[in-house]
């Protein structure tokens, strides 16, 4: 099959803190590589998050489109 190309642009993904709703969390520590659990906690208010197989912030690309 042929390759197929778009333009895109590069966009930042962060997550907002359950506990304080406006802080947002940062990688902390490193990923567990059988279980995929990175831990995270808020840069405000410290609460911890615990995400499988993600780490925050993280880049993702999205159509010009879109």
């Amino acid at each position: 099959m042929p390759e197929v190309t778009r333009p895109v642009r590069s966009v930042e993904v962060n997550y907002l803190c359950d506990g304080c709703g406006h802080g947002m969390v940062r990688c902390t520590g490193e990923m567990n590589p059988q279980t995929g659990e990175t831990p995270h906690a808020c840069v405000i208010c410290g609460f911890g998050h615990t995400f499988k197989w993600i780490k925050y912030p993280k880049i993702d690309f999205v159509g010009l489109d879109e």
